[in-house]
Parts: C-alpha cells; sequence; structure tokens
C-alpha cells in the first residue's frame, strides 16, 4: 500500500494560510507542514503549535520574501529578501554570497528550533533549495541538526504528464524540467517520491488520487499543497507583497486545495 505525506507549504506566511493548515490538520488528512522562520506571520503560527494534532514540522528556507534573520547578509536590502528563483539561480555565488546563504539558512533553522520544533525535514519556498549550490548548503546543514529528510523535486516527467497532462500549462512543464535538471547536480536519495510540479499550486483531487491508485514509481511519495483561506488575509498586508506573491493568495486554488485536505481518499493509503 501506497505511503503518503500529504504537507502544506508556507506555514507563517499569512493569517489565512495559517489557519487553513491548522483545520486541514486538525480536521482533515494532513500530516506536515513547512514552515516559513522570517515572515510576518510566523510567531501567529508558533501560537498555533499547541492545537496541531501531530503535525511534522518542517523549515521552508526563504530567500525570495521576507526579513533577512541575518544581519550581515549581503542579498538583503533594507534588511529586506527580494529575490526570484531566477535571479538567485544565476546570482555569482562569492564567498561572501555563500556565507551570507548559509547563514541565512541557519538562522531560519534555528529560530524555528529555539521554539522547541522538532524539525521532521527541508524544503524551499519557490523551491530554491534545489539550486545546486544552495542545495549542499541545505544538506550540510541538515546534517548538522540532523534534520532526517530533505525534498527531492523527482517525479516521473512522463507519469505526471499521464496523470497530470490535461490540467497543466506549459510554464508548470518547463518548471519541472527545470527543477529536475538542476536536481541531476544535487546528492538526492530518491527514496520519496514528489508530487505534483506539472499543477504545482493547483493539484486536483481526480489526477491526485488516479496517481496514487496507479503510479508505481514510489512506494512514498510527498505531496505538496499550498491551502489557504483568502478571506482572513486582509488587503494592508497583501498591499505590501510582490505582486506575485498577491495573485497566489487570491486564486481560488488556495481554497480548493485546503477543501482536498478532507477527502475521505486518503484513508485509503498510509499517512506518516
Amino acid at each position: 500500500m501506497k505511503k503518503i505525506i500529504i504537507n502544506a507549504d508556507d506555514l507563517g506566511f499569512s493569517v489565512g494560510v495559517n489557519q487553513a493548515i491548522l483545520k486541514a490538520n486538525t480536521e482533515g488528512y494532513l500530516t506536515h507542514a513547512s514552515l516559513m522562520a522570517n515572515t510576518e506571520y510566523f510567531q501567529d503560527a508558533i501560537q498555533l503549535i499547541p492545537k496541531f494534532k501531530n503535525l511534522r514540522i518542517g523549515v521552508h528556507v526563504t530567500l525570495t520574501c521576507g526579513k533577512a534573520l541575518y544581519d550581515k547578509n549581503v542579498l538583503a536590502k533594507n534588511g529586506k529578501l527580494d529575490w526570484t528563483f531566477a535571479k538567485l539561480l544565476f546570482l555569482r555565488k562569492t564567498s561572501k554570497v555563500l556565507e551570507s546563504l548559509e547563514n541565512e539558512i541557519e538562522n531560519q533553522i534555528l529560530k524555528i528550533k529555539e521554539n522547541g520544533i522538532e524539525i521532521s525535514h527541508i524544503d524551499g519556498h519557490e523551491h530554491v533549495h534545489i539550486i545546486p549550490s544552495i542545495n549542499k548548503i541545505v544538506r550540510r546543514l541538515a546534517k548538522k541538526h540532523q534534520i532526517p529528510r530533505i525534498r527531492e523535486i523527482n517525479e516521473n516527467f512522463f507519469e505526471s504528464l499521464k496523470f497530470n497532462g490535461s490540467t497543466t500549462n506549459l510554464a508548470n512543464i518547463i518548471k519541472l524540467i527545470l527543477l529536475k535538471t538542476l536536481s541531476l547536480f544535487n546528492k538526492g536519495e530518491k527514496k520519496i517520491g514528489f508530487y505534483c510540479m506539472m499543477n504545482t499550486c493547483d493539484v486536483r483531487s481526480k489526477n491526485l488520487f488516479r496517481f496514487l491508485r496507479e503510479s508505481k514509481s514510489y512506494e512514498t511519495v510527498e505531496i505538496m499543497l499550498h491551502p489557504g483561506i483568502n478571506s482572513l488575509d486582509s488587503e494592508e498586508y497583501l498591499r505590501n507583497l510582490d505582486s506575485r506573491f498577491v495573485s497566489f493568495f487570491k486564486d481560488d486554488s488556495r481554497r480548493t486545495e485546503f477543501e482536498l485536505c478532507f477527502e475521505k481518499e486518503f484513508e485509503a493509503f498510509v499517512r506518516i
């Protein structure tokens, strides 16, 4: 029987995300969440910890938004991180840049640990942890801090196309190809499969459960979701975010992925 990790990214990003994850865990089937340590609603997420039901929490390494936790971070502007995946990928990795990346990521890990959380995994906001130079740092720090699992972007391209091709778009196909290509330079263990870049932020229940029933690629699969309750996020907060995040928060798929967490079909699989 297939084993599944149902993971919600972006814990700490907003009130709506925090509340969606709380409900999806305590009333639904959500088993894991990835926590952003440098965001405005980190403390709001921390206050919810006692209410969670056996929720396993990981580090959502955040380099494309939020405040810098390392005060000498050369990547920060006015104390804030404002990057994109592409800019980080092509950024010249000088010794000072690498030092800033390592200290920033470790500070994020330490902030989560200092709040009494046993870290179950580590991944990256907008998948920045897949960039090879950053992946090396993440793996080194995961070993240092005894974090047992690092997210791999290893889904089978043709199998994913089979189950999700009718609902994907060209941008997500290109994104998957890029991430899988970059992953070739990383030392992944490839023990746990990943679902699903082709419908990233727009996972469809019909596609997902067909995949879980029929896929033969991995015995254990991590399902990445981005649940949210849009109505709980204030316009004032959204105005201060980059436009790409505003559209993300307002997308109806946040509610769709939240509702997916309550699907009884998950009971047919082993949740770990």
